[in-house]
């Protein structure tokens, strides 16, 4: 496998709409409340988002033992999290008994993690497109059929200790606004396509489901 690359400043940027979507609010239907508690949480942004990335590439012999992945020849294999302060802040607002503003919080984190993540996924993408690599859609343990307990080898094959990312007995990420991901390599664009997207997963009520 290749030596691990660290991302930093990644941008993020959360498309209008997407943290009232994630709180079950229809298009303009977000009540006034809402919209100022996620106003004052976005002008605190720079101060509550730490978002970091490493990836590295990896060939068929580094995932062999994956039930998931041993027959992928070449892959990215990524790590995002956008640091604990966004997670020490919503339980300090529930210890407080801000629980609207925490829920509130709580979607902005994971829009925020998701910004992020797409945010890496295009300058990984950008680099091996650059270098003749044809990319795939980016796909994460715990969708489909990969199962989340691959977050065992996932998570220390990225060094995600060094991002201050750990996993729970529960094969869960802490900092919880953290996402891991691949990306499948390939000489063409047919190659390239992997048989599991949003269209294909099995999750019904996946609140991060996109329209295909």
């Amino acid at each position: 496998m290749d030596a691990i690359r660290h991302l930093h400043d990644l941008e993020i940027k959360i498309k209008p709409g997407e943290v009232g979507r994630l709180l079950g609010y229809g298009r303009d239907e977000m009540p006034d409340r809402v919209k100022v508690m996620l106003s004052e949480i976005e002008e605190r942004a720079p101060e509550i988002l730490e978002p970091k990335c490493a990836w590295r590439r990896l060939r068929r012999h580094d995932v062999s033992h994956s039930p998931y992945l041993h027959y992928v020849d070449e892959m990215a294999l990524c790590l995002v999290t956008i640091g604990p302060k966004l997670e020490d802040e919503l339980e300090k607002n529930k210890r407080e008994g801000q629980l609207g503003r925490a829920l509130v919080l709580d979607m902005y984190g994971s829009a925020a993690a998701e910004s992020a993540a797409d945010a890496a996924n295009a300058v990984i993408e950008a680099e091996l497109t650059e270098k003749g690599r044809y990319c795939s859609p980016r796909f994460s343990p715990g969708y489909a059929c990969w199962d989340v307990k691959e977050q065992e080898w996932v998570l220390p094959a990225l060094e995600a200790d060094k991002l201050g990312v750990t996993l729970t007995e529960g094969f869960m990420m802490s900092p919880r606004k953290s996402i891991t991901f691949a990306i499948t390599l390939a000489d063409s664009p047919v190659e390239s396509r992997h048989e599991h997207s949003c269209g294909t997963c099995g999750m019904i009520d996946c609140l991060y489901k996109r329209d295909e």
